[in-house]
């Protein structure tokens, strides 16, 4: 009996010992594949579908006004020197950024299209649009908002058309 009880152990631990073996030697292509990563506007609801003016509003629970319009009142006085700093980051070669924001309230009856007069791809005056919004919005870490609060999620701003395949950024006036 104690030999039978044995064999019957010792069997169990060879064969436990071989599906071990098998398990870790099988291909990741038969493994269940993860299921598919939620992407706001491509597999799940866009929370923002407005981009710029869905995101930047006025949270009073957290004491910020992320506002546009709020914000530009403030960089009209002054640019913090971090947000500054990013800025002329982006900035074309040559040009120096004074600390300041000029008045553009043409530019808040479309939100971010307005931007671009002065922010374009082109600009030798002004920090591209695209170059300074990534470089504000995907840097700094646990210190930048976007990332804490958002994630950081590209298509919260970058919209796909599904059927077409192409990438736009809506733009709207706030709310």
């Amino acid at each position: 009996m104690i030999k039978t009880l044995s064999l019957v152990v010792i069997a169990l631990s060879i064969s436990s010992a071989v599906f071990s073996v098998v398990a870790q030697d099988t291909p990741k292509s038969a493994q269940a594949a993860p299921p598919a990563r939620k992407i706001p506007g491509v597999t799940t609801e866009d929370a923002f579908p407005r981009a710029c003016v869905d995101c930047h509003t006025n949270h009073p629970e957290m004491n910020l006004d992320a506002r546009i319009s709020s914000l530009m009142k403030g960089w009209n006085d002054k640019v913090e020197p971090a947000l500054l700093a990013k800025a002329q980051a982006s900035a074309p070669s040559g040009v120096t950024l004074k600390g300041k924001h000029p008045a553009a309230a043409f530019a808040l009856k479309n939100i971010p299209a307005g931007c671009l007069t002065c922010h374009s791809k082109k600009s030798t005056l002004a920090p591209p649009f695209a170059q300074m919004l990534h470089k504000i919005h995907l840097t700094g870490g646990e210190e930048n908002h976007f990332l804490t609060a958002y994630q950081g999620e590209c298509t919260h701003c970058h919209k796909l058309n599904l059927s077409t395949g192409l990438w736009s950024l809506p733009s709207a006036p706030e709310p």
